[in-house]
């Protein structure tokens, strides 16, 4: 599968969802719903790439607890992130 088919195969599946995950559950997800053959790997690099792309965005967890989706700022490390498509991303897959 080509890179930019990997990219919108998560695209869809986030947009899908509608909900921010954490990338090894969007990587499970994807095993099970859409049977990708591309490993773990391969989904943290893509979301790297559309993070950078600004068609997802990385979380504030703090804020998901509480019902609200807010952008983590660019500069919050956070090994733990969750990710969230942006209309941007959404306007990708439509």
């Amino acid at each position: 599968m080509p890179p930019r088919d990997r990219e919108n195969e998560v695209l869809d599946f986030l947009a899908s969802h509608g909900i921010a995950l954490p990338p090894k559950a969007i990587f499970r997800g994807l095993k099970v719903e859409r049977s990708i053959t591309f490993g773990y790997r391969t989904v943290q690099n893509i979301l790297k790439r559309l993070l950078e792309a600004g068609l997802v965005m990385r979380c504030n967890k703090d804020a998901l607890d509480q019902g609200e989706i807010q952008p983590l700022p660019e500069d919050a490390s956070s090994r733990r992130s969750y990710y969230y498509i942006t209309d941007e991303g959404r306007d990708r897959v439509n």
